[in-house]
């Protein structure tokens, strides 16, 4: 939703360019950089949500 939302103020802004979507797997749709920070902030288990240098760094940021 979001997505599209911003697709059409850009439209709106900017008619000259286009848009290119890409769609992910339906297993990854719910992920969000600000959901998985928050898991890791907690302590969850992000390892099979993200590459493992993404996991790495981000625990390391949170250290």
């Amino acid at each position: 939703e979001r997505e599209f939302e911003m697709a059409l103020m850009n439209k709106k802004l900017a008619p000259e360019v286009e848009l290119v979507c890409f769609m992910t797997e339906l297993e990854f749709q719910f992920i969000s950089s600000s959901l998985l920070k928050e898991a890791a902030k907690l302590g969850g288990y992000i390892d099979d949500l993200v590459p493992e240098h993404v996991a790495t760094a981000l625990r390391e940021k949170l250290r």
